[in-house]
């Protein structure tokens, strides 16, 4: 019954924020990046909420339960971590000072073109990486409510599809990021108590540590049986899915000043990192008392919210889960429908008003989440369908033609064109391949980054770099990477200094919990 009121009041938290910021929005640049008016703590909550999906509460909790944490804390966190580091500072701090709305305006300035063939590319890719991922968000947000309010899967997918809309279309990004910050709060909470809780539930930190131990939870790779090439693989994949990923990128373009990417970024960094660790070795501690392999990896959450955690854990956790599912899910289908609308207004209708600019954002919106949400109906392992197929899309195409576009001048728009449109096909190509031959094995993106980024290369040379491509990269150049002088003030040392004795202390007590001290 504390689960259920839990996630209800969760729900009801996301429906009056919409509904109070609604106000603000007035122009289509409020619907999508809040008119740039947001705060630092605004930018954390928000950065935090994007890193904290579901794939940390619900897919990151079933796997270290299943696996072991280290698995979890080696790869998946690491690589989560440093690909929106990439995304946030590398590439949306640059797009921030240029001041564009989206990464089709970018890919507009930067190669001086309103090429149809481009913005239907960058439309489809868009859609390819992030379509999977929205995927996880309305899938997992569907399995915790039908575990814990006892209805079928299609039936909670269908709520969860009608909130998101509802609330999505309210107010847009202004919904996001104050329903991220909300969410945050919670994140927080769950950092302080989840080990103690967990420790206190399975008997003791003796058994808690011990059921990893005997699990082998303690080495690189777990007891998941897979090697470690196979890790490198799927760390390059979510390097690729977070480093380029649309929706964390446009949430650098919201903030008010270039300071706020920066203090934003390094506040979600710590309790990002801290709160991955403490709920992935909670999860491990889990095996002293549901047996390794007893339930699917994505149930674990709510049963042990439901049969192992004191209630207010579980609501906490599940709370959570949800918060990630919804905020999340909301600028992914929020970018999709971005690039959709880029599409019309650069290259096809070119006088778009600025209600037509919102109207349509919200249409294409829903129209997406409805299509995931059908999708959604039949349960699939969360971690393995974005991580393959999302991954593998965004480091063949988009990704590593991002990356080129800031830092290398000769890159040019026939060969951004060429490689964003063979990333879908080849990418399905690749992941069909290692399922059904074994090809590209031991994960296919150990040679999607490198085809994509050589293919780049390669094709840049061959072809002719047009006057225009050299002034939008001289544009770039001028404005992206300007100079600014930044005012430290004493709040800014006292954030460094606690955020950084925090982690400390955190990695002191994972090193002693491993015995190394």
């Amino acid at each position: 019954m504390h689960l259920a009121w839990g996630i209800i009041l969760v729900l009801a938290a996301f429906v009056i924020i919409s509904i109070a910021v609604q106000k603000k929005v007035k122009t289509a640049e409020d619907y999508w990046i809040m008119g740039r008016n947001a705060k630092w703590w605004m930018f954390t909550g928000t950065l935090t909420a994007s890193y904290v999906s579901l794939s940390t509460f619900i897919g990151g909790v079933g796997s270290a339960w299943n696996w072991g944490p280290m698995p979890f804390l080696l790869f998946y966190t690491s690589s989560f971590t440093f690909g929106w580091i990439i995304a946030v500072t590398l590439i949306g701090l640059r797009m921030r000072k240029l001041g564009v709305s989206s990464i089709s305006e970018y890919y507009k300035i930067r190669f001086g073109s309103n090429s149809k063939i481009m913005y239907a590319g960058l439309g489809i890719t868009l859609a390819g990486i992030l379509y999977f991922y929205l995927l996880v968000q309305i899938q997992g947000g569907g399995l915790i409510l039908s575990t814990i309010f006892d209805i079928s899967l299609p039936v909670s997918v269908i709520i969860m599809v009608v909130i998101v809309a509802f609330t999505l279309g309210l107010a847009g990004m202004w919904s996001v990021v104050i329903t991220d910050t909300f969410a945050m709060a919670i994140f927080i909470i769950v950092a302080i108590i989840i080990l103690p809780a967990t420790i206190s539930a399975v008997g003791g930190l003796e058994a808690g540590i011990g059921a990893i131990s005997d699990l082998g939870g303690w080495s690189a790779t777990g007891s998941s049986g897979l090697d470690m090439p196979y890790y490198v693989g799927y760390a390059l994949a979510w390097l690729a899915i977070v480093g380029g990923s649309p929706h964390i990128i446009n949430r650098s373009l919201i903030v008010d000043t270039p300071k706020s990417v920066l203090k934003g970024s390094f506040v979600s960094y710590v309790i990002t990192v801290v709160l991955s660790i403490l709920v992935f070795i909670s999860a491990g501690m889990l095996t002293a008392v549901i047996e390794p392999g007893s339930i699917h990896p994505d149930n674990i959450s709510a049963y042990a919210a439901v049969n192992v955690w004191p209630w207010i854990v579980g609501v906490l956790i599940i709370g959570g889960a949800m918060s990630a599912a919804f905020t999340t899910a909301n600028t992914q289908a929020l970018s999709i429908s971005q690039g959709i609308v880029d599409l019309f207004r650069y290259s096809i209708k070119p006088d778009m008003t600025d209600n037509a600019k919102k109207k349509y954002t919200t249409i294409i919106s829903i129209i997406v989440l409805i299509i995931v949400g059908i999708m959604a109906f039949r349960q699939m392992w969360l971690l393995v369908i974005a991580g393959s197929l999302a991954g593998i899309i965004a480091s063949l195409g988009l990704f590593p033609t991002l990356i080129l576009s800031l830092y290398w001048e000769r890159l040019t728009l026939k060969a951004v064109n060429i490689m964003i449109w063979l990333s879908v096909p080849l990418g399905a190509f690749m992941i069909i391949t290692n399922e059904t031959l074994g090809w590209f094995a031991p994960f296919p993106t150990v040679y999607s980054f490198p085809i994509g980024f050589i293919g780049l290369i390669v094709i840049s040379l061959l072809t002719e770099q047009k006057p225009e491509e050299k002034e939008g990269f001289k544009l770039l150049k001028d404005k992206g990477f300007a100079s600014s002088s930044v005012e430290v003030g004493r709040q800014d040392y006292v954030i460094l200094i606690v955020g950084m004795a925090l982690i400390t202390a955190v990695y002191f007590m994972l090193l002693t919990l491993l015995g190394i001290i």
